[in-house]
This record gives C-alpha cells, sequence and structure tokens, in this order.
C-alpha cells in the first residue's frame, strides 16, 4: 500500500509541512487567497517549498493509482464547523489551508478550476448539503458515490485529483478502484477502447451546458499500463450492443472486486491518478451539525499524451491562473 514513508523520511515531511504553513501563513496576512495566489502574488512556487513538497509529498503508486501523504497539513489552524454546503464555507476560516492546497498543487503540475463550479474556486469545499442527499455528486450523503474519474466529460479533465482531509469524525474515508488490476478480457478491452460513450456533465455544473455528441473511449492503453475515462453515472452509448454493455458491466463489477478504503485522518492528502483509478464513497446519514465529513479538492493537470481528440467539452472553461513559467 502507498503511504508518506514512500517519499521519503519523517524529517522530509516535517520540514515540507513547515515551509507550507510558514509560506501559507504569510500569504494570508498579506491578503492573499487560493484564487488569486496566481499571478497576483506569485509567478512560481518559490523553489525550495516547491522542492520540499515534491521531496515530501507521495506520489500515485503506477498500478494502485493512489497514495496517501499521512498528516502532511495537518498543523493548520481549527476551520470551525463544518459547512451545510460549499457556498456557505467562510473563505477566511481555511484561507491558509486553502493557500497551502494551492501551492502543493502548483508544485506537482498546473493547479486549475471550472468557471461553472462552485464559483470558478481553485479548492472545493466536499460536504453533505441538505438537498443533495441522493444524486451522484460529492455533496451526496444517502447515496453510494458511484465510481468515476473526476470530469470524465471532459477532454482537459485533472490528471492528478488532490482530496485534503478537514474532518472525517465517522471514518468514511474514501473508496479508490484501479483499472490496471482489473481482470478484463482482450475482447473487452478492445470493446472498452473504441469511441462509444458520451459523458456529459454531472450535477455540480450548470444544468445549461451545450449538447456536444463526441465520443469517447472507456479505457486506452498508455505506455506504462491501462487508462480509464469512467462515469456510468452520467454516460449514454448512442450505439449501444449487447457487447458493449456485458463488457461495460464487467469492468464496473471488476472496479467493485479491486475496491480499496483510504482512511484518511485530519491533514492527511490522497493524491489520485485521474487516468488510473476510479473512486468513490459508501454512503452515510449526514447529521447537519458542524461534524460532518469535510474534504477540499484541487486538481492538476500534467503534460501527459492522452489519445483524445480534444474537442468537446460542453462549454466548459477552465480556469488556469498559474503562468506557464510556474509550472513543473
Amino acid at each position: 500500500m502507498p503511504t508518506t514513508e514512500d517519499a521519503g523520511s519523517d524529517f522530509t515531511r516535517r520540514r515540507a509541512a513547515a515551509l507550507l504553513s510558514a509560506a501559507a501563513r504569510d500569504l494570508a496576512d498579506r491578503g492573499a487567497s487560493a484564487d488569486d495566489l496566481f499571478p497576483r502574488h506569485l509567478t512560481a512556487v518559490p523553489a525550495d517549498l516547491a522542492a520540499a513538497v515534491r521531496a515530501a509529498i507521495a506520489r500515485p503508486d503506477p498500478t494502485a493509482g493512489w497514495s496517501v501523504s499521512c498528516g502532511l497539513l495537518a498543523g493548520f489552524p481549527d476551520p470551525g464547523p463544518t459547512p451545510e454546503s460549499w457556498r456557505k464555507a467562510g473563505a477566511h476560516d481555511t484561507a491558509q489551508l486553502d493557500i497551502a492546497i494551492a501551492l502543493i498543487a502548483a508544485s506537482l503540475g498546473r493547479v486549475f478550476g471550472w468557471a461553472g463550479q462552485q464559483d470558478g474556486r481553485l479548492v472545493h469545499n466536499i460536504v453533505p448539503s441538505p438537498g443533495d442527499e441522493n444524486l451522484q455528486v460529492g455533496s451526496s450523503s444517502l447515496t453510494e458515490l458511484a465510481w468515476h474519474c473526476e470530469d470524465s466529460f471532459h477532454p482537459r479533465r485533472a490528471e492528478l485529483l488532490l482530496l485534503v482531509c478537514v474532518r472525517d469524525d465517522d471514518e468514511l474515508g474514501s473508496r479508490v478502484s484501479s483499472v490496471r488490476r482489473a481482470e478484463l478480457s482482450e475482447p473487452e478491452i478492445a470493446l472498452l477502447s473504441a469511441p462509444s460513450a458520451v459523458i456529459v456533465p454531472d450535477d455540480s455544473y450548470p444544468a445549461d451546458w451545450a449538447g456536444d455528441d463526441v465520443r469517447t473511449a472507456t479505457v486506452w492503453a498508455s505506455p506504462d499500463g491501462l487508462c480509464i475515462r469512467y462515469d456510468p453515472a452520467y454516460t449514454r452509448f448512442p450505439e449501444p450492443s449487447a457487447e458493449l454493455a456485458a463488457a461495460y458491466r464487467r469492468l464496473g463489477e471488476e472496479l467493485d472486486r479491486c475496491a480499496e478504503t483510504v482512511a484518511l485522518g485530519q491533514g492527511d492528502v490522497l493524491l489520485i491518478d485521474n487516468d488510473v483509478a476510479v473512486h468513490g464513497r459508501l454512503p452515510f446519514k449526514p447529521r447537519y451539525d458542524g461534524t460532518d465529513r469535510w474534504l477540499k479538492r484541487t486538481m492538476v493537470r500534467l503534460p501527459r499524451q492522452r489519445p483524445e481528440s480534444g474537442k468537446g467539452g460542453f462549454g466548459q472553461r477552465l480556469i488556469e491562473p498559474q503562468p506557464a513559467e510556474g509550472a513543473r
């Protein structure tokens, strides 16, 4: 299982944590936020900080598709009660933490957000919300959050997904599963490799997105192994067949078989390779009393090749404030 120790010693982790805390506190005191960090306050992550983060962060295991850096962000001020929705999350309460998350993301690649999601913020708040209990979105609770790759509908979706635990008193953790552990036959892989799926934006985006009928493959072969683009709750097949349906169902069964629950403590950083692993969550009963599960989420783009045309995206626009020279 991937661990923090994979990335180096406890000293390395503590040094990175201290540098992140000092930088985030200084930037917050100067009035910065995660959203205006680039380019208003920084043109790049300071070299010593970026190097320390890259030395301390546990990169996703190439087979499992995920890793956890334990306690890397555990030393930040108490954020207060879990808000009832991302709209009610006080930016001031977690300003330092949000800046630190953006600094980690920008040390690994190009941090970005979506204009149509959570008001274009770079760091999202993932909390159970009244009215969303049974939706297939991060703010649901009473229903199982089905396997998915983040923002599968978009050709410029994240290569890396960062989830930071603010609170998980009920020890729900996060579920992950890797396509590289799925046992699929060659005919099944061939069927799933054909561009036959149309994936639409999930319900966390505005409902007035423009129609887009670009068809995508569900799996593809990269130089280091099989990759996946998967979100069955928001997928349709314009030309379905019994064979394709069986292969798609088989993929879901294999992802269930290979499922892992990743325990998360306060300040842990879960890093998911969005081309290798799917993620989800088991159902739970929200209390809406300030003690519910609370995660922070941000996305990172890497200079990775995907066998996609770049077309599609349903009109969703990326927010990419990090200057090109700041990318890693």
